[in-house]
């Protein structure tokens, strides 16, 4: 019996912390097309570490939002985001790494470095998330950013 009550407990931790979790991406997503940096990076941690798709190294939620902001008018506000967890594995009950894919399109033409993005241009990346629960609440601890660029194959 008592196995029983533990099973049903751990089932109520895992379904209430992925729903935790699931919000956080979803609210992420909302605040990303809503251009609020602030809410977007508010759910990291204050020593999260945040590895971009160009392999720069933020550290700490107030480096990460002020990167953000810094290229929110060329490449972020001219963006809408989707973000879909893949999957959420739980390492203990104030731990989980989940994975993200993110479908980027962009709304105008924007310039980067080394050119431009034409509106309707869409590409994707997978992020690794990891999560910490302190006092009841989920924060990004660390992340990692991959952009997805398709192999072009053998022999070409």
């Amino acid at each position: 019996m008592i196995s029983c009550l533990l099973i049903l407990s751990l089932r109520g931790f895992s379904q209430t912390s992925e729903t935790a979790i699931r919000n956080i991406v979803r609210q992420q997503q909302t605040y990303w097309n809503q251009n609020n940096i602030a809410g977007y990076t508010g759910f990291f941690s204050d020593d999260c570490v945040l590895i971009n798709f160009l392999g720069l190294y933020w550290k700490g939620r107030k480096q990460i939002e002020s990167e953000f902001n810094k290229i929110n008018e060329c490449c972020i506000k001219p963006t809408e985001v989707k973000l879909e967890v893949l999957d959420i594995k739980f390492t203990s009950s104030a731990s989980a790494v989940t994975h993200i894919k993110e479908t980027l399109t962009a709304k105008a033409d924007y310039t980067v470095p080394g050119g431009v993005v034409n509106k309707g241009t869409v590409n994707h990346k997978f992020i690794t998330a990891v999560l910490e629960k302190k006092q009841g609440i989920w924060k990004i601890f660390a992340m990692q950013v991959t952009q997805v660029v398709p192999f072009p194959g053998p022999g070409r």
